[in-house]
């Protein structure tokens, strides 16, 4: 889920000594109910309590397995990741949550995230054990990781439940702040993507390519590299959710879309077929990066 990303890009950035800009991952509501941990309150049946649900993934370098326990009011995503060589690292994520079962969406406040068994409930605990990490004091961690907290954010997720019992987890684009950790698709050739997240812009046909993203500036909405830059503007957040559409559809508007202007461009995009323009705003639509989940 995004609220990992954002750490995973905060531990990154902190590895490569660059300041880390903070980001959202779902709306600070103004409609927080104490009741429910700062979360909406819950609506409709809740059809995800008591069951668990896995995903798997593996290629040449890794194996990734990605588990859910879902209770009441609480879920744990366990995340294992065994490299081809070497020992696995594990990831455990417990979180609050509500849900609208009419929209088919979730929401979700981290309680206590644990690494390598070393468990941390507060930001306090976070800069601590990234000191440790990185052999840096407490107070360059929180220089390096900014304002972000990961305990105080609420996080939107689309949750959609299959006629076999399996469910699609995917983001939800609710926020401005998404777009830093987000993927986009290109309305008119959707095999050319920008991966924020993954900082690059890639375009996935026969003969691949890829320019990496340099910096983004969130603040300005711009981004830079080498060979590749431009501005993004937000023009459409999510109307839909995945069991609005039936499931995943990543070229869908309704799932919310920005445009960008590049100022620089690679030969490839400016070459048949894709003629692109700097100067020109082209249409990029959000991909809710779904994954399908596998009842136990």
């Amino acid at each position: 889920m995004k609220a990992l990303k954002k750490i995973c890009t905060a531990l990154m950035l902190l590895a490569f000594a660059f300041v880390f800009a903070s980001c959202s991952n779902g709306s600070d509501s103004d409609d927080d109910d104490s009741s429910t941990n700062g979360l909406l309150p819950s609506v409709g049946k809740n059809v995800l309590a008591g069951n668990s649900y896995r995903y798997s993934q593996t290629d040449d370098k890794k194996t990734k397995t990605i588990t859910y326990v879902f209770k009441d009011d609480t879920v744990t995503e366990t995340e294992v990741e065994q490299p081809t060589e070497g020992s696995p690292k594990t990831e455990i994520t417990e979180y609050k949550y509500t849900y609208n079962a009419n929209t088919g969406l979730l929401y979700l406040k981290v309680v206590s995230w644990t690494v390598d068994g070393e468990k941390m409930t507060s930001m306090d605990d976070v800069y601590k054990y990234f000191a440790k990490d990185f052999d840096c004091t407490v107070e360059q961690a929180k220089e390096y990781l900014g304002d972000a907290d990961m305990f105080a954010e609420n996080i939107s997720v689309c949750y959609f439940v299959k006629d076999d019992g399996n469910i699609l987890l995917g983001d939800y684009f609710d926020d401005d702040k998404d777009v830093e950790v987000s993927k986009f698709s290109y309305a008119e050739e959707p095999a050319l993507r920008v991966n924020f997240d993954g900082e690059k812009i890639e375009l996935n046909v026969a003969t691949k390519a890829s320019w990496k993203i340099e910096e983004l500036d969130a603040k300005a909405k711009t981004f830079s590299g080498k060979e590749i830059e431009g501005s993004y503007t937000v023009k459409a957040k999510a109307t839909k959710t995945l069991m609005d559409l039936n499931g995943y559809d990543k070229s869908n508007e309704a799932n919310g879309y920005i445009t960008i202007k590049f100022s620089k461009l690679p030969d490839t995009l400016t070459s048949a077929p894709y003629n692109m323009k700097t100067g020109t705003e082209y249409k990029f639509i959000f991909d809710p990066d779904c994954d399908e989940y596998k009842k136990l």
